[in-house]
């Protein structure tokens, strides 16, 4: 009988209160009803009997994916271009290019058929002469299209952009004799230098190094056009190496290609994975989640093939954190594109969806700046009623005030704090092994990492501002209860009593507010 009046009561309380703000609640509106426009079929063009176009939606156009392309001195630049045209009548169409002196074109096709609604894909090949400068040129391709039943003409022109050099060496095609080496062992490391250009280049410095410090070099000369492998040796040492081949030539400007670059892991068995790890939780830490959770995937499969399963499992853990957090992050970014759009109850529900993941993750900061964009998008809603939206949050709240308070009639005692005890979380922005190890900090475990979210959450849910944000507090709390049912059980005493010290005061806080 007393559960029942208590429950009729809070109803009351509950949906006087919901109803004394529900102007400040935004409205869904309507779905407008459309009207179907009749749309007028095609009239037949002048003599083609194909369909005809206002002449502002008549198109004839060249098209190139890649207008900007790079060249050498003595070679050729092929561009892929495209000739379309759209409410025209069957055109023949011919094409010219104003290019500079002493350069040639050839078009793969001219004087051909382009029908309405038809493209036509062709090369244009560009002859670079020898004596070119450095520099960068501009080709204007023209077409005319010509009907062939009346006097009918259609003109486009495309501009190509040619980047000229006169000496290009480039590097690629790093390769190790081994990519997972020994500490001590003697590593070969090839590359390729590639003389892009149709002339003889001599003194063409290749240099090696290793974390930034130069380890050997060599000269070599290219001829026109061919490429030439070139040999280093290096003995390798535990840790992270980051290798880096690279090409110096009087006369190169092109220094995009100048130089390959590669990182190797060295160490053996759960040595080299623990580095591995180590760099994903730096990553992570950093807030560089879309290489951290790369990183861990792999972790994760090198650690469950040498049996450390214990190991795997947190290597996984911190890979669904990333994903979540990557995912909070779109949502506050398109919450952020509607809220810029003033479509306030859209970005709402994108916020909410962010501050939903940042509670589960326990990212107090987060939640923070969720929040706040939470309740602008909110603020900025027209102040209209919606009778529905009202009685569907009286009803869940009315819910979640009887689900508490049938539990608090229920429970024993709440447990006191245990004293003379601290429980803090270990900070490890370095990132750190994964096992305790002597001499060492480990990361908290799953259980002292809960601890601090509830500790957070009574910092953060004080009684004020619970009068002022009932309904996410409850969400915080019941979000930590759920939480609970898969936080591991008895391996600290101790600190599982002052988990649950802290919801039974999450529990009267939000209790003595309502």
């Amino acid at each position: 009988m007393k559960m029942k009046t208590l429950t009729v009561f809070v109803l009351a309380v509950v949906v006087l209160g919901v109803v004394l703000q529900a102007e400040a609640l935004p409205v869904i509106p309507p779905i407008p009803t459309l009207t179907p426009t009749p749309t007028p079929g095609p009239t037949p063009g002048p003599g083609q009997g194909g369909p005809s176009y206002p002449e502002y939606q008549q198109k004839f156009e060249i098209i190139s994916a890649q207008p900007i392309l790079e060249g050498y001195a003595g070679g050729t630049i092929d561009y892929e271009v495209k000739t379309v045209q759209k409410g025209y009548p069957d055109l023949v169409v011919h094409l010219t290019a104003d290019v500079p002196d002493t350069w040639k074109v050839i078009f793969s096709k001219n004087d051909f058929d382009l029908t309405p609604e038809e493209a036509v894909e062709l090369i244009v090949s560009l002859s670079v002469p020898e004596n070119v400068k450095v520099e960068t040129y501009e080709i204007k391709i023209s077409a005319v299209g010509k009907a062939r039943e009346d006097s009918l003409e259609a003109r486009a022109s495309a501009v190509l952009t040619a980047v000229t050099y006169l000496i290009d060496v480039g590097i690629t095609n790093l390769q190790f004799s081994s990519f997972q080496p020994r500490p001590g062992e003697n590593v070969t490391i090839t590359a390729l230098a590639v003389n892009y250009t149709q002339r003889v280049i001599s003194n063409v410095a290749v240099e090696f190094l290793v974390n930034d410090n130069p380890v050997s070099e060599q000269t070599v000369t290219l001829l026109a056009g061919t490429s030439q492998s070139v040999i280093f040796g290096w003995t390798a040492q535990s840790g992270d190496a980051v290798f880096v081949v690279r090409s110096h030539t009087q006369g190169d400007f092109n220094r995009r290609n100048d130089s390959v670059t590669q990182m190797l892991t060295i160490g053996t068995g759960a040595e080299r994975i623990d580095a591995l790890f180590q760099q994903a939780q730096t990553l992570y830490y950093q807030g560089a989640y879309e290489q951290a959770q790369n990183l861990l995937s792999s972790v994760s499969a090198q650690y469950t093939a040498i049996g450390e399963l214990t190991r795997a499992a947190e290597a996984d853990r911190l890979q669904n954190l990333c994903t979540s957090y990557i995912e909070a992050q779109y949502q506050m970014d398109v919450g952020e594109q509607a809220f810029e759009m003033e479509n306030y109850e859209e970005a709402a529900q994108h916020f909410g969806d962010a501050l939903n993941l940042y509670i589960t993750i326990g990212d107090t900061d987060k939640q923070v700046q969720a929040q706040e964009r939470f309740d602008a998008a909110v603020a900025a809603q027209k102040p209209r009623v919606n009778i529905l939206y009202v009685i569907a949050i009286a009803i869940g709240a009315v819910s979640l005030l009887a689900a508490l308070i049938y539990r608090r009639l229920h429970t024993p005692e709440r447990l006191p704090y245990p004293p003379g005890r601290e429980f803090t979380s270990v900070s490890t922005p370095g990132g750190v092994s994964p096992e305790e190890r002597p001499g060492k900090e480990v990361p908290p475990s799953e259980l002292a990492t809960f601890h601090q979210k509830t500790e957070d959450a009574l910092n953060r849910l004080t009684e004020k501002y619970i009068r002022g944000n009932f309904s996410k507090a409850m969400q915080v709390y019941l979000s930590l209860e759920e939480e609970k049912k898969h936080v591991p059980r008895g391996e600290d005493p101790e600190l599982e009593r002052a988990i649950e010290a802290n919801l039974r005061e999450l529990e009267n806080r939000i209790l003595g507010t309502s």
